[in-house]
């Protein structure tokens, strides 16, 4: 199974129910958001949520700024859906490893402060636990009152 149908599978949503998502959450109205991503008509930003339209890669930087998310996260997202093949070839011989998001990265350097130095998960018992843990939490685009 290559790289890139493995990903799919994590329940990713596309890039426009993500857009959509984070629109919401950040509380800017469309024409501002437009404005900050160079767009000269607003329209575009309804286009991107209805995914009518594909969120350009040279746009990927500027929007995850405007929306204050994850550039990667939402980088790994735009090359997963629209060109998942050359995505699964770069992680596999430009990146040899899997990248870490910016929340991937906290959670990593909270693991690192803790007592037990270099923790193994050692039986599945202990793994349950721990994805327990991890799918209590809530992913970026999901507000903290829901």
């Amino acid at each position: 199974m290559s790289k890139a149908k493995a990903e799919v599978k994590r329940n990713v949503p596309t890039v426009a129910e993500y857009l959509t998502g984070q629109i919401d959450l950040c509380g800017k109205a469309q024409h501002e958001l437009a404005k900050e991503c160079g767009y000269a008509n607003a329209n575009i930003i309804t286009m991107l949520k209805q995914g009518r339209s594909k969120l350009p890669m040279g746009r990927v930087g500027v929007m995850a700024k405007a929306l204050g998310v994850d550039p990667l996260f939402l980088f790994s997202l735009v090359m997963n859906e629209y060109e998942p093949e050359t995505w699964a070839t770069i992680q596999e011989f430009v990146l040899k490893q899997p990248l870490v998001t910016n929340n991937e990265m906290e959670i990593i350097e909270l693991v690192r402060t803790a007592k037990v130095v270099n923790p193994k998960l050692r039986t599945i018992e202990e793994r349950q636990r721990l994805l327990t843990a991890i799918n209590a939490l809530r992913p970026d685009n999901v507000s903290s009152e829901d």
